[in-house]
């Protein structure tokens, strides 16, 4: 039985163009390795100013999201989908968002910035993705690099651990680096990503 992930476009319009080729490419992906993942579109989420936070940075202002603005609007979106389809076994969605996430602890002026973030709440799981860190002018780079972010989360959504090989599941020191990993899981990962979708013998 397929594994349904919600897919969700956050913030405004300028990346979303970003999102559909990146949605397409790994829903592609998915059916052309035989993985048992089915991409569903969950809509556009257009999140309000206030979900905004500024955070002081040694290079000066970033915008951010709220993490847990993020987090919130996610589950609440996924919580819809299942209501409105009467479809329990959609427990996992996905949100690529046009700003950086971030979370400021109060009274301290520190943040944590995340590229990826993976929340688990009773049995659901609520990942996302920035797309702006991505950007370069470089249209087909640009898709490749967010595309690879997505098949890294959904790595770890289903088990994996970091790779060393060329592999999506290796983290990069930098953008330049995370050019040169190949666009794929490689076999090692594959083969225990298909391991964990293999029907469990019963006693």
């Amino acid at each position: 039985m397929a594994d349904l992930v919600a897919f969700v476009y956050m913030g405004g319009e300028e990346y979303k163009w970003v999102f559909f080729e990146v949605y397409d490419r790994v829903k592609s992906y998915l059916r052309d390795i035989d993985l048992p993942v089915i991409p569903v579109y969950g809509g556009h989420i257009k999140l309000p100013p206030g979900t905004l936070v500024q955070v002081r940075t040694e290079n000066g202002i970033v915008k951010m999201y709220s993490f847990e603005a993020v987090v919130e609007a996610l589950y609440g979106r996924l919580v819809e989908m299942r209501n409105d389809v009467n479809d329990e076994s959609i427990t996992k969605i996905f949100g690529l968002t046009t700003y950086p996430i971030g979370s400021r602890k109060e009274y301290f002026d520190i943040y944590k910035k995340y590229l990826g973030l993976q929340v688990s709440i009773a049995n659901y799981h609520v990942l996302a993705l920035s797309i702006k860190p991505f950007h370069t002018e470089n249209r087909e780079l640009f898709v490749e690099r967010v595309f690879k972010g997505v098949l890294h989360e959904l790595g770890h959504l289903y088990g994996l651990s970091h790779c060393k090989n060329d592999c999506v599941m290796n983290p990069p020191s930098d953008l330049k680096d995370w050019d040169l990993r190949a666009p794929t899981f490689c076999s090692n990962c594959l083969r225990e990503l298909k391991e964990r979708f293999k029907p469990k013998l019963q006693l």
